[in-house]
């Protein structure tokens, strides 16, 4: 399957119309996607037009390096963003972050982006203050791109083959942001998953919701106790696959300060929220707490008090840590169908 080109008139407003009644954008106005700014893209990712990450599920066409930038010419990305966009795509093309399900399942699930290492700061990515939200160029469209690829090139329109009920904002720009490295008392994500400190990477994991988990307190116990119990919420664990799923915590510089003087190291933290976070069983429906105390059981998970853990293990819990310091927040979100991937990004 090869990029089709069209002849249309030069403007953006006719280039976005042709582009919106294909089906092809994601309701934004869009970059008009010239070859000489595709030839500009492709130049960028030191790789061959021609070449070939894989297939892009549902459709399975091919996601080569001249599509990915198509798409991320239309979502307005520099073309400094390249080397970044084609390691992620490689990323959720990897088996275990499970694409087709979530490409095409009735649940709000989307990529979540989190970019770890020197390349936070050579793409100006948003780590501190308001990161999930507007105003920063490379978080906002490398999210936005990855969406249209996922669009275009696997063909996942909504309400066609996503079959989203629902959907939520994070599938606009798939939740892109920066660890906040230099202001954590940990070690990043990263280089808990065997990477160099120095190594530029990014993780892509499939989140299907947020929730605020707000503590004013300054007492480190009772922040710590806040932020493990706001992890607790209904989730999949009494459905999940085989390997369970995964949930994370992004935890602000000042709570994260707090946590670390109780818990030190994030193995130490993760633990902590294992033990914590968990739901009483009577929350499940009577036709289900059978089941989920059979999945317990699978997993050879202690539920003798009758609670329900979230997450099948300690490791399952993704910590990061991220944002500013004008206030005590920590959010949470919860994750389904696939696993998380990190990969390092390679310059050309």
């Amino acid at each position: 399957m090869t990029t089709t080109r069209v002849n249309v008139e030069d403007s953006f407003e006719a280039v976005g119309e042709l582009l919106y009644s294909r089906g092809m954008t994601d309701g934004l106005p869009v970059v008009p996607p010239t070859e000489e700014r595709v030839a500009a893209m492709v130049a960028a990712s030191g790789r061959n037009a021609a070449d070939d990450l894989g297939e892009m599920p549902p459709l399975n066409a091919p996601a080569t390096i001249e599509k990915i930038a198509v798409n991320s010419v239309m979502a307005g990305c520099d073309t400094s963003y390249m080397p970044a966009m084609v390691t992620l795509v490689e990323a959720i093309l990897d088996p275990a972050f499970a694409a087709a399900a979530i490409q095409t399942t009735t649940n709000p699930v989307g990529p979540m982006i989190i970019f770890n290492g020197p390349i936070r700061n050579e793409l100006a990515l948003n780590c501190g203050a308001g990161c999930f939200g507007p105003g920063t160029r490379a978080n906002a469209t490398i999210g936005r791109a990855l969406r249209l690829i996922m669009l275009n090139v696997g063909a996942a329109a909504p309400g066609e083959v996503d079959k989203a009920v629902l959907g939520w904002p994070g599938k606009y720009n798939c939740c892109c942001i920066g660890e906040n490295e230099e202001d954590s008392p940990w070690e990043p994500l990263h280089v808990e998953r065997g990477f160099k400190a120095e190594d530029s990477t990014v993780t892509v994991l499939p989140v299907n919701a947020m929730w605020a988990i707000t503590e004013m307190s300054s007492e480190p116990e009772s922040v710590l106790h806040h932020v493990a119990h706001g992890m607790a919420t209904s989730g999949h664990i009494a459905v999940g696959g085989p390997e369970g799923f995964e949930n994370v915590c992004v935890i602000s510089p000042v709570i994260a300060e707090m946590i670390a003087q109780l818990k030190p190291t994030k193995e130490k933290l993760k633990q902590h929220i294992f033990e914590s976070a968990r739901i009483p069983i009577d929350w499940f429906p009577p036709n289900r707490q059978d089941q989920a105390r059979q999945r317990m059981e699978q997993l050879g998970l202690d539920m003798s008090d009758g609670r329900v853990p979230v997450c099948p293990r300690p490791e399952d819990f993704i910590i990061v840590c991220a944002g500013g310091h004008g206030g005590l927040q920590s959010c949470g979100l919860s994750s389904m169908l696939g696993r998380s991937v990190t990969k390092k990004i390679e310059k050309p």
